[in-house]
């Protein structure tokens, strides 16, 4: 843990206290907390935190959602062939990122031959250019990514699920509860706790997405979709900036820490009520 974590965050601190470029690593000039305060007032940072902000959102959003409900379809009694499905639903998780995000792009959201546009044509629907277009480009990459993330959900979710007394379930039968009463009163609030749970692995893995988004659209059109993890990327090789790209990068280590001891600390609480 220290060779692999903490060397690399060190020196990663020590970079963003300093001006440093990437072809003249021995040329260091101790500048303090002077690249924290550029960053927090150059107006392209704060458009990639408001962007990363959006992208993790939605996908946390849209994977405990569709997670939740999928869950919830593979644990009634009526499903058949649930190892199949279950096999199927987890092929996203197993994809690597470069290599969905490639399909996506070229299979799904493709202009003239894509999924997306061939089923909106047979309903009369025009053909936007999904990834090309900044009104349309975020939306899709989070969607995408959120495809990749679901299967996750569904593992803790679907294992939760399964540990429910079949005794709650019956009394809800008997008292008139429906599916969508019983995924409501009962499912939901057992629940809680997992929801947490996987929120903050969903977060952490949404916020410093770089692969998926890469693949998709490289942080365009214009910066679009230029999340915090691309915007570093490209301030460390594009603009050579080593000091301010370590400087982005241990920010977003600050803010991952603080949203995780939040998520801890009502994890813990919901525990403790649970007991």
């Amino acid at each position: 843990m220290i060779l692999i974590v903490g060397t690399p965050l060190v020196l990663g601190l020590r970079y963003s206290l300093h001006r440093v470029f990437l072809y003249d690593f021995t040329n260091q000039t101790f500048v303090g907390l002077q690249n924290y305060a550029a960053a927090f007032q150059d107006p392209l940072f704060i458009n990639a935190l408001k962007i990363t902000g959006i992208f993790t959102v939605g996908c946390v959003l849209i994977s405990v959602t569709f997670g939740i409900l999928i869950a919830f379809l593979l644990n009634a009694r009526q499903v058949k062939l649930r190892p199949m499905w279950m096999a199927l639903f987890l092929i996203p998780f197993v994809m690597t990122p470069v290599v969905g995000g490639i399909a996506w792009r070229f299979f799904i959201w493709q202009q003239e031959f894509g999924v997306v546009n061939q089923i909106a044509g047979f309903f009369g629907a025009g053909a936007p250019y999904w990834l090309l277009d900044r009104e349309t480009a975020l939306l899709a990459t989070i969607i995408t990514n959120s495809w990749h993330l679901i299967p996750l959900a569904i593992l803790v979710f679907y294992a939760a699920l399964t540990t429910i007394p079949d005794e709650l379930h019956e009394a809800g039968r008997v008292d008139g509860a429906g599916p969508l009463q019983a995924l409501w009163y009962i499912v939901l609030p057992i629940l809680r706790p997992h929801i947490l749970f996987v929120s903050i692995i969903l977060i952490t893995s949404a916020f410093r997405e770089f692969d998926m988004i890469w693949a998709l659209t490289g942080g365009g059109p214009g910066r679009s979709t230029s999340v915090l993890s691309i915007f570093a990327y490209n301030r460390g090789i594009a603009n050579q900036d080593m000091g301010m790209a370590n400087t982005i990068a241990f920010s977003m280590f600050i803010i991952m820490a603080v949203v995780a001891w939040i998520y801890i600390t009502l994890y813990r609480s919901t525990m403790k009520d649970k007991a």
